[in-house]
């Protein structure tokens, strides 16, 4: 009888033992599990937080400054030079990786715009009616009245400053300068260019009035035809500060064809860019040249599945470079021919 109550006892005892040791197993993995969902809530919110377009951005170039909000509201100002200060209210919406719809409260931007957000680099762009903008983010909060305010100054004293004299074309203040260059409907829109050596694929955006590509903005400006601008900058060196990043367009005609010459703005020596189309493969292209022919730098494509795939490609309806050897060779071959005879 005293046996069997041993055994008892050290039977309960074992049980008891189990049941603490399992437990606190699942205690621990509870502990675990909760120090990992912690961790990884931790982690998302971080990387959540370091893309985020909530914050101030500034233009200095375009003069422009925009603030989100987190209840996606916002406000955009753009000081401008001439004319009443544009502040507009606005709501904005993610619809991809680093990638926003935003809508401002103005009757004279009817179309959303789109933002891309890259670093602390934000690129805004709209239709043809939109200028593409370029804003770097601010590292505290920006007082965007203040902003507006400190850019009305410094537009009036620069202004005085320079002397400048207004050109009675011209639809600005800045000598030399009549106005914005519209670019043709059929030019506007995204282009896919390719590397013709490693096949790897660039994007140029044509808007109403800009260029865009990796690492640069040009804003398309027409020129005084008597404008003597190496005279003018000597005179006045913030004139070039003035001007950065404009580009002087002129439109050419040859053999019937017209070709858009993209020149920047204080650019010498040089024939610049030519854009114009041309049709292959049932499509129309983008063909982007240089040099005095204007020979072809490039073939923007509405695609990039496109621009991969004739990267290589030479057409014969189309100038290139080489062609100068080839003329070369026939006029020797030619002259010999001549001689001979």
């Amino acid at each position: 009888m005293e046996i069997k109550m041993k055994n008892r006892v050290f039977i309960f005892l074992l049980v008891g033992f189990l049941v603490l040791t399992m437990a606190g197993c699942q205690s621990q993995i509870k502990q675990e599990k909760g120090s990992n969902e912690q961790a990884r809530i931790i982690k998302k919110t971080k990387a959540n937080k370091n893309i985020s377009i909530i914050g101030s951005y500034r233009d200095d170039a375009d003069g422009a400054a925009i603030a989100f909000n987190s209840d996606h509201t916002g406000r955009y100002v753009y000081a401008d030079p001439k004319n009443s200060d544009t502040d507009d209210q606005l709501t904005w919406k993610k619809t991809g990786k680093n990638t926003y719809i935003i809508r401002l409260n103005d009757s004279d931007v009817s179309s959303a715009l789109t933002a891309k957000l890259t670093g602390s680099t934000l690129v805004i762009s709209g239709d043809g009616d939109w200028n593409t903008e370029t804003f770097n983010k601010t590292k505290n909060k920006l007082n965007l009245d203040d902003f507006l305010s400190n850019r009305k100054v410094g537009n009036s004293t620069s202004s005085k400053a320079n002397g400048d004299v207004k050109n009675s074309k011209s639809t600005n203040s800045i000598p030399g300068d009549e106005g914005l260059f519209d670019m043709p409907n059929e030019l506007r829109g995204t282009w896919y260019l390719a590397n013709e050596s490693d096949g790897s694929v660039s994007k140029l955006i044509i808007d109403k009035n800009t260029i865009t590509g990796e690492g640069f903005v040009e804003k398309l400006h027409k020129m005084s035809k008597n404008f003597d601008f190496t005279s003018y900058v000597q005179e006045h060196p913030s004139y070039q500060d003035m001007t950065k990043d404009w580009a002087r367009v002129v439109v050419l005609s040859e053999n019937g064809e017209s070709k858009i010459n993209v020149r920047g703005w204080l650019q010498g020596a040089g024939a610049g860019e030519y854009y114009n189309l041309a049709t292959e493969h049932g499509q129309k292209v983008l063909v982007i040249g240089g040099g005095a022919e204007a020979w072809v730098d490039g073939i923007g494509w509405k695609n990039k599945t496109d621009a991969e795939k004739y990267a290589k490609e030479k057409f014969s309806d189309l100038h290139y470079r080489e062609d100068i050897s080839l003329e070369n060779n026939d006029d020797s071959d030619s002259a010999t021919t001549n001689d001979e005879n």
